[in-house]
């Protein structure tokens, strides 16, 4: 739970509790704030982890393993991507190249990114009685691609797609809430 005070906002928020503002859609839909703009000092917000805020908003429990998964593979991306914008930035490399990414850390985003590719599996294949969350799949499919490239060494733009990769996961996570809630599945 958290008090919203004088100056914060739904991204402040998001960031505080999740690591990026671009979670500010999911803490909305959440605590049922349709505008982010009338979120008001002295209002207490939930905040719950990824996976316990999903299964709390009704979720399948065939499908909380997957879930369980893909917010290992946020708080996995969120420990590693710091490395990777230092080793990225000290090769000098430039917008469009590639640069020799160590072996270990290659590794480790190449894992995470099978980890979301077999959640999304899970999720794509739903029972007949539900539908598939195709904007969460979307999402999280982005994310997969993105650390396959930066697992190859591929810089796309300085910084921006580190930005890209963090903003999928808080839209995946937000549109993936939203399905649940909307009861589709």
């Amino acid at each position: 739970m958290v008090l919203v005070t004088k100056g914060t906002n739904l991204q402040t928020i998001a960031t505080d509790a999740y690591g990026h503002e671009d979670f500010s859609g999911f803490v909305a839909s959440m605590n049922g704030i349709p505008d982010p703009a009338m979120v008001r000092a002295g209002r207490t917000l939930q905040t719950p982890s990824l996976a316990a805020g999903i299964k709390g908003a009704g979720l399948d429990s065939g499908y909380q393993p997957a879930v369980n998964v893909l917010a290992k593979a946020w708080t996995d991306v969120r420990a590693f991507l710091p490395e990777y914008e230092k080793q990225r930035r000290a090769s000098a490399v430039r917008d469009g190249g590639t640069f020799a990414l160590s072996k270990p850390l290659s590794d480790e985003m190449l894992r995470c990114a099978d980890s979301i590719d077999a959640a999304l599996h899970v999720l794509e294949n739903p029972p007949a009685h539900h539908t598939a969350p195709t904007s969460t799949l979307g999402k999280f499919g982005g994310c997969s691609a993105y650390l396959r490239r930066f697992a190859a060494g591929h810089a796309d733009s300085n910084d921006y797609d580190t930005c890209l990769l963090q903003k999928g996961f808080g839209h995946g996570f937000t549109y993936l809430l939203i399905w649940v809630q909307s009861g589709d599945r």
